[in-house]
């Protein structure tokens, strides 16, 4: 039985893509970057606290989510999927949304919190992107601050 909801972003949490991510001068990530580094996948190094994600997956009772503001593709699921552990839900940006990161995550993990067996049930975040956390700390019963270099920090 689901007793709890565990929720990780990916990038600068559980997956260290900083040779493949760059911000532009105003702060925010160059997507045309990100894309163009696309076919580097394979070189991003996994972060410590996938140690936690994995266990945390393999425990019945909590309901896991990589909640991530990449864009759906196959090679990300595949790598999520095969090289750190495939979580209960996966929740990624739809193609060509350009909705911003704290709104698109709050929009995407409301559906699922307001689901009726989920809805009373303890909830906690990791997130690099203390923007992210500000705006979704109101849905979490707690929220993890991992410290990263490939993201706005206020």
């Amino acid at each position: 039985m689901i007793d709890r909801i565990h929720v990780y972003d990916l990038d600068g949490v559980l997956v260290d893509t900083s040779h493949r991510y760059r911000n532009k001068p105003d702060g925010s990530i160059d997507l045309d970057y990100w894309y163009a580094k696309r076919h580097l996948i394979d070189h991003d190094r996994l972060l410590p606290l996938v140690s936690q994600y994995r266990q945390d997956c393999a425990l019945p009772n909590i309901y896991t989510v990589v909640c991530t503001a990449r864009s759906e593709h196959g090679a990300d699921k595949a790598f999520i999927n095969e090289r750190i552990a495939r979580p209960n839900l996966l929740i990624m940006r739809p193609w060509n949304n350009t909705t911003r990161d704290a709104v698109l995550k709050r929009q995407q993990l409301q559906r699922i919190f307001n689901l009726r067996q989920f809805s009373k049930l303890p909830r906690k975040l990791w997130e690099d992107n203390l923007k992210n956390i500000n705006s979704l700390r109101d849905l979490f019963t707690a929220c993890y601050h991992v410290p990263s270099n490939i993201t706005e920090h206020g």
